[in-house]
């Protein structure tokens, strides 16, 4: 996939200053090493060592949303901040942190998996087995499931129209344009999927002191201009922080091209890979 990325951009091996790699699940960036993905096999696997075997060039890699979240620090909505956390709502919720500049990934790299933080006890059944976290409350995910039980009940929604067959995925797109249509469901789940990520929002706050907290994903994209008024209301309603100066909660600026500008910067040294994950 690489040779081929220089191919389409006339470039090879001797252009490259390094290489910064955005990985969808647990990652030992110290080591190198993927600790777990869910949704592709790489479990396991080391991609360092043989990589810069190969190009001759440092290689860094880090979770992807971490590195979203690092890209937004340095090209995007959170410049200048020295502390972020943020939350990338998409099929599921990713989040990542950064601590006075560091990222923060934990003793094992598993830090800042914010999707699975668990909002409320004994609610709905999430993908990673535990039952109420925050992804399956407001996840792009959760609210299909939503939208197809409440059908299944027999309520109304311009939904099945929207989807030219039943089985297909309710994609962000389609979540949108049943927004602007003032589709009572859609507006219902989106107000309930808001208010959750406003009360993470709270406890975001109240663990990491961020100065900005930056939603971003398929479904702030999509939706955010309804979402985001929501989220604010929700979260300014935190009685612990009143008289503190307010944290900011804002959408991404870079969208899809987060990750990639945070694995360049991880890549070349912008901001410290890891303070909490260097051993």
């Amino acid at each position: 996939m690489l040779v081929g990325l220089l191919h389409d951009c006339d470039l090879d091996k001797r252009d490259l200053s390094g290489i910064g790699i955005g990985i969808p699940g647990l990652v030992d960036s110290a080591k190198g090493r993927i600790i777990h993905t869910v949704n592709m096999n790489l479990s396991g696997a080391e991609l360092r060592k043989p990589l810069e075997k190969t190009y001759k060039v440092k290689v860094t890699l880090g979770n992807d949303v971490n590195l979203g979240i690092l890209g937004e620090q340095w090209l995007g909505a959170a410049r200048k901040a020295r502390n972020v956390a943020g939350l990338f709502i998409g099929t599921g919720i990713g989040g990542g942190v950064i601590v006075n500049n560091g990222l923060l990934t934990g003793a094992h790299g598993a830090a800042s998996e914010l999707g699975h933080m668990i909002i409320q006890a004994d609610g709905p059944k999430c993908s990673c087995g535990n039952s109420g976290c925050l992804e399956a409350l407001a996840s792009r995910w959760a609210m299909e499931r939503d939208i197809r039980q409440a059908i299944t009940k027999g309520r109304k929604t311009i939904v099945t129209k929207l989807l030219e067959r039943k089985s297909d995925t309710i994609k962000s797109k389609i979540l949108r344009k049943a927004l602007q249509k003032d589709d009572p469901l859609v507006t219902e789940i989106l107000t309930a999927a808001a208010r959750w990520l406003g009360i993470a929002c709270i406890s975001l706050r109240h663990i990491y002191d961020p100065e900005i907290i930056v939603l971003g994903g398929g479904v702030i994209e999509a939706c955010g201009d309804f979402m985001l008024p929501i989220i604010r209301k929700t979260a300014q309603r935190d009685r612990l922080f009143e008289g503190v100066d307010d944290c900011g909660i804002c959408s991404s600026q870079l969208g899809d091209d987060a990750v990639i500008l945070g694995g360049v910067a991880l890549a070349k040294g912008v901001r410290s890979q890891s303070r909490l994950n260097s051993k």
